[in-house]
């Protein structure tokens, strides 16, 4: 080395100077990264906002509620007598046309717990409809929306005639009349006449 030149002195001035650098850009990243995530909630809390209702106090016409604890997701053996009795007593309308099954419970729970325990309970007599080789096919499972209720249950309904959808060629004359006029009139609603 000539004179009094010194390496390390400019060598540490360098490595300064490339650290801040550093620094300045994973700064400018991190709040572009924050930025897009706050932007992103926004919209799916915006777009995913869950229905909450309560569900009335009597049962529906040929509806089964069974009432089950607090975050039970299965079916006791009291519960499951009663779901077998009830499908072999509706059997054959179950094959015509079909059942909705739907949960509720209390109050208090995070909506996903809620959600997530009304899936499950409504599989629950998914499988057990399955497992008595009772058909599937006609099965609507409601649960989108939190259904609230005092107690926690369970319960499966008959269809209504009137929501089955039926093909033109399947349905009489006289049968074809009678829904144009439940309708108001409009042929259209049903299938064209």
């Amino acid at each position: 080395m000539k004179g009094n030149g010194h390496f390390w002195p400019a060598y540490v001035d360098m490595m300064t100077v490339l650290l801040l650098v550093y620094l300045l850009i994973s700064m400018i990243f991190q709040v572009l990264l924050i930025v897009a995530q706050q932007n992103v909630g926004v919209k799916l809390s915006a777009q995913q906002q869950v229905e909450i209702h309560a569900v009335p106090q009597g049962s529906k016409l040929n509806e089964l509620r069974m009432m089950l604890d607090v975050n039970q997701n299965y079916l006791g053996s009291k519960n499951k007598k009663e779901l077998i009795s009830w499908l072999e007593k509706y059997k054959d309308d179950i094959e015509k046309n079909g059942v909705v099954i739907y949960a509720a419970s209390k109050e208090g729970k995070q909506i996903g717990v809620n959600l997530t325990l009304q899936y499950d309970r409504c599989l629950e007599v998914l499988r057990t409809m399955q497992q008595y080789e009772i058909s599937t096919q006609k099965v609507t499972i409601n649960n989108s929306s939190v259904n609230i209720f005092p107690e926690d249950f369970a319960a499966i309904y008959l269809k209504s005639p009137s929501d089955v959808p039926v093909k033109n060629e399947e349905m009489s004359t006289s049968d074809r009349a009678a829904r144009i006029e439940n309708n108001g009139g409009n042929p259209a609603s049903v299938g064209g006449v």
